[in-house]
């Protein structure tokens, strides 16, 4: 393979279902890029895509998808699985590896060879507007507990691993997709907290994301992503990695030239740069840093030495028939449903008898409810949802704020708060439910008669946490994170 092949292989672009063009993607793949990253698309389109993708490359493609929550987060079709934190809500391990499990399963059919997840940051800063729900606890030992049976999961059915974001991206309140965080704290700190799950899982990781997010006691200058200091002499150095390093997508605002930015990631010590908006751009930098010395024939083949062992890892898979019957089938559907009274936990937990008459409020509501299939479940069974809270017995709030990218903050708005505040004042009898992030329950614990949080809005859940408040069942999970009152 000549150099310029090898310079492309380091580019990973992305293919986003209904805006990417084919035609760019194969005078992409023509010109020797590694890989692609999908983000949405139905099953017969993706499985199209990386056929023909596949058919037209000389050198065998790697495609890998953020199917932190299974393939269902971005596949019509395909099984939605709860967040991590939900997960850990169960304190069974074992349900991870199984979320691991499916999310492989769906994944491999599908045709996808690399899933960027376990998320191993820390939720230790409520105000996170990009970790939150993605992470499983506060607590290191869980987190590495359940990250660990959960990559296990995705191995038995041979998909690739990313943890990430190194060095740690939980203790900040920016979203990296928008402006640069910056975490500060010693090296001493970091490396007792923040980096504990990433040493403790670097032998099982196929490959290590590293975040768009400063941390000054490790580099002054440089973003993590760009940093000799913490991708060469921590994480290759001083913690004997010698996988893969990723980097973050290049398009997040974090860092403000993707194409300079790519090249600094590179020579840093990255071997696959992720997503840059211009792919084509980002090549002609990269063969000119090669011509002017800035980077060397060593830095790249190492690059592609490594990238190799995944290929290789994946090579059986990538052959075999695939029986796509798996996606999105009734076994997967049944275990969420299962799962979901073992993660669903009470956070405040006082005897209110779910009267008839409720009066039900959603926050961030849209053009319709989010919360669909739970009111549709407790109307089943007769109750009945007033227009006004004075002809109400009970309200019900809640909440379905989480992580979402270029969001910029996932508190509740000035308005939401508001609105609740109006409420509460009511003095009625008030359930609070978090189909989202559990840290809304920080402003409101002391005020609310209970509380409830599914770490998650989708529809086993919601079904489950409307049953659990007619008495039909029982709900276990307890809370992974701490709540501030």
């Amino acid at each position: 393979m000549d150099i310029a092949k090898k310079i492309a292989r380091i580019i990973y672009p992305h293919f986003r279902f209904g805006e990417s063009r084919i035609e760019d993607s194969i005078k992409l793949v023509n010109l020797g890029i590694g890989g692609f990253c999908l983000y949405g698309g139905s099953k017969d389109e993706i499985i199209d895509f990386i056929r023909t993708m596949r058919s037209v490359s000389d050198h065998p493609l790697i495609f890998l998808a953020d199917y932190e929550n299974g393939a269902g987060q971005w596949v019509e079709g395909a099984t939605k699985l709860p967040s991590n934190m939900a997960i850990a809500a169960s304190q069974n391990a074992e349900i991870a590896r199984r979320k691991g499990e499916i999310t492989a399963i769906e994944s491999d059919a599908l045709g996808v060879d690399w899933v960027l997840a376990p998320v191993l940051d820390i939720a230790n800063n409520h105000s996170n507007p990009i970790v939150n729900l993605r992470a499983f606890s506060d607590e290191t030992q869980t987190i590495i507990s359940f990250a660990k049976n959960y990559i296990s999961g995705l191995r038995s059915f041979n998909v690739l691993n990313s943890i990430k974001h190194f060095p740690g991206h939980g203790d900040t309140s920016t979203d990296s997709h928008l402006n640069l965080p910056e975490i500060n704290k010693s090296i001493e700190e970091l490396e007792k907290y923040e980096m504990i799950p990433f040493k403790s899982l670097l032998e099982l990781s196929d490959s290590v994301m590293v975040g768009h997010l400063m941390m000054k006691s490790l580099d002054s200058k440089n973003p993590a992503s760009l940093s000799k200091n913490i991708i060469t002499s921590m994480l290759r150095n001083k913690f004997n990695y010698d996988g893969v390093v990723i980097t973050d997508a290049l398009m997040m605002k974090a860092i403000k030239d993707e194409t300079e930015s790519g090249v600094r990631a590179f020579v840093a010590g990255a071997d696959i740069l992720l997503y840059p908006e211009d792919p084509l751009r980002l090549y002609h930098a990269l063969n000119e840093a090669k011509n002017k010395g800035i980077i060397n024939d060593m830095m790249i083949d190492n690059a592609i030495r490594r990238q190799d062992i995944l290929v290789s890892k994946r090579r059986t898979s990538n052959y075999r028939t695939k029986d796509l019957s798996v996606i999105g089938c009734n076994e997967h559907r049944k275990f969420v449903e299962d799962i979901a009274p073992k993660c669903i936990s009470w956070v405040k937990k006082t005897k209110v008898p779910v009267e008839k008459n409720i009066f039900y409020f959603e926050t961030l509501m849209e053009d319709k409810f989010k919360g669909e299939a739970f009111i549709k479940t407790l109307k089943e069974s007769g109750f009945e949802f007033k227009s006004d809270m004075d002809s109400a017995d009970v309200i019900i709030i809640s909440s379905f704020s989480k992580p979402k990218a270029f969001s910029g903050s996932i508190n509740l708005s000035s308005k939401e708060k508001e609105e609740i505040d109006n409420i509460l004042s009511k003095g009625k009898k008030t359930i609070f439910i978090s189909f989202g992030s559990p840290f809304v329950f920080d402003d409101y614990l002391k005020r609310i008669n209970s509380g409830i949080c599914c770490f998650t809005d989708i529809d086993e859940f919601q079904v489950t946490c409307a049953r659990a408040l007619k008495g039909e069942l029982n709900i276990s999970g307890t809370m992974p994170v701490k709540i501030y009152e």
